[in-house]
């Protein structure tokens, strides 16, 4: 394979298959990665990208994405993209519900990194794109499973980055406030006067992902005003679990 290879996991829509596009106009070979088939196979015929039906929850998922990569013989960007919703309020959640949630939205992405690891460190310019939320950077009760899936995956995420950056591989940690996807629409927030203002589109979301990758890497907020509750928490964590939390 001549051409740059790139993997996106949970690719057959939103901010995944935003990401595809802008890659396919970079000349890449996409590797796109969902578990539904039949959307996959609309994609393959639309774009002609390579597409492969697997759940990168489960170890025969990962297994069958890893050897697809390892048929085309390198790999220059990874985007973890995949997850799932299941955000449980209060005290209303138990080991098993947090490990639905856990599961795709942090451990598959740890353990299918380190897999396809060598390739990427033979890649002569590597990206690693981690697509996590901006409730992964402070605390919310009414969304605890997922709060804290993605706040394992954020730290994760910037771990990696500083490991990597001395093998030259480029990480960029996404934090994406309400972005309209068919996983998340946000009915409720664009029936509201204000909370409307700070829904962002898919294309918008992937322009602030590819403006950092292009500056080298680095954690991006979209939309940037949720950067705003990190900082307070981080800064005034009893003001902000008070009023907020």
């Amino acid at each position: 394979m001549s051409k740059p290879v790139a993997l996106i996991t949970g690719g057959s829509s939103g901010i995944g298959l935003g990401i595809a596009r802008r890659l396919i106009e970079r000349d890449c070979h996409v590797l796109l990665s969902a578990r539904g088939r039949d959307r996959l196979d609309q994609l393959v015929a639309e774009l002609g990208v390579t597409g492969v039906a697997a759940d990168v929850s489960t170890e025969d998922g990962r297994a069958s994405l890893v050897a697809e990569v390892r048929r085309l013989g390198r790999l220059d960007w990874l985007v973890n993209n995949a997850g799932t919703g299941g955000g449980t309020a209060g005290l209303d959640v138990d080991v098993e519900r947090a490990r639905r949630v856990l599961e795709p939205n942090f451990y598959a992405h740890v353990a299918l990194t380190d897999e396809l690891w060598p390739l990427l460190c033979d890649s002569p310019r590597a990206r690693v794109i981690v697509v996590s939320s901006s409730l992964g950077t402070y605390s919310s009760s009414g969304s605890i499973t997922y709060g804290a899936s993605k706040a394992a995956l954020t730290s994760w995420g910037r771990a990696l980055a500083v490991a990597a950056k001395p093998l030259g591989i480029e990480v960029t940690l996404v934090n994406p406030g309400p972005v309209v996807t068919t996983t998340f629409p946000h009915h409720e927030l664009l029936r509201h006067r204000w909370w409307k203002k700070v829904v962002i589109d898919v294309d918008r979301c992937v322009d602030d992902v590819m403006r950092t990758v292009d500056r080298g890497g680095g954690e991006v907020w979209s939309h940037g005003l949720f950067r705003i509750p990190a900082v307070v928490q981080a800064i005034a964590p009893a003001t902000f679990d008070r009023f907020f939390v």
